[in-house]
């Protein structure tokens, strides 16, 4: 079962980010004089992926005009663009298109260390059409500190998604980064949906959200604090980049 096309969610405003946002759109925030989607970009290409399917609404000229100057070698890249104010379930149906089978999903503002072989494998145990990938948050290192949204069973399983973080026994963080089979996708919905609130939901409901289990620390853009987390963490790991150029 090959995975090899990834689809990013940036259409948002990215707000907690302004003013820096009031220019360029969340994606393209620097990090140590690069954009974070070019780390977003080398991650997927390291890890297999082929083809990359930007989701863009707010600005989405300033990510168009970045990809299309400059050439990554073993990524091609394309667009879907709408508004900003499309959710996320908006975006995927207006994208629907040009979406593979079955993709990789993820947020363009978390980054991880992506191990994509085993979440196909996991994906392929389970047998659920949809997998989202749970960190254990064992140390309250997520966005929101010990605060979790979602409940995984001993079947690995998520059974509950709770975005006000207030159920009890939520024993997990959905950091996104989705395995998604393209059938659970109706693009015949003409509501403005969220992908979060409605599809991965009703999916943890019907019992058919897997979930991959990670200890490993990612990284989220979402403030000026944790954007300036991820410049430290970037140095001191040396995280690859590609290199610039026609």
């Amino acid at each position: 079962m090959e995975f090899e096309q990834a689809v990013i969610f940036a259409g948002g405003r990215g707000e907690r980010l302004r003013p820096l946002t009031d220019s360029i759109p969340k994606p393209m925030a620097p990090i140590n004089g690069r954009p974070f989607a070019d780390y977003l970009l080398t991650m997927l290409r390291e890890a297999g992926i082929k083809r990359v399917l930007f989701l863009l609404g707010y600005k989405a000229e300033k990510v168009v005009e970045r990809y299309t100057t400059i050439k990554i070698d073993g990524l091609k890249i394309d667009y879907s663009v709408g508004t900003a104010e499309d959710q996320t379930g908006r975006r995927l149906i207006n994208a629907y298109g040009k979406l593979e089978d079955k993709f990789l999903l993820l947020y363009g503002d978390n980054y991880w260390s992506l191990p994509l072989a085993g979440m196909k494998e996991n994906y392929e145990r389970l047998k659920c059409p949809l997998t989202t990938t749970v960190f254990s948050n064992k140390k309250g290192t997520s966005e929101y500190g010990f605060d979790n949204n979602v409940m995984v069973n001993a079947e690995n399983r998520v059974v509950a998604y709770d975005k006000s973080r207030s159920m009890p026994g939520l024993n997990g963080v959905d950091i996104g980064f989705f395995l998604v089979d393209k059938k659970i996708i109706d693009p015949g919905v003409g509501e403005n949906i969220s992908f979060e609130e409605i599809i991965l939901a009703g999916k943890a409901k019907e019992g058919r959200l897997g979930a991959f289990m990670t200890d490993e620390q990612y990284y989220y853009i979402t403030t000026f604090d944790t954007l300036k987390v991820f410049e430290q963490t970037v140095k001191q790991q040396a995280i690859a980049i590609f290199k610039e150029g026609l």
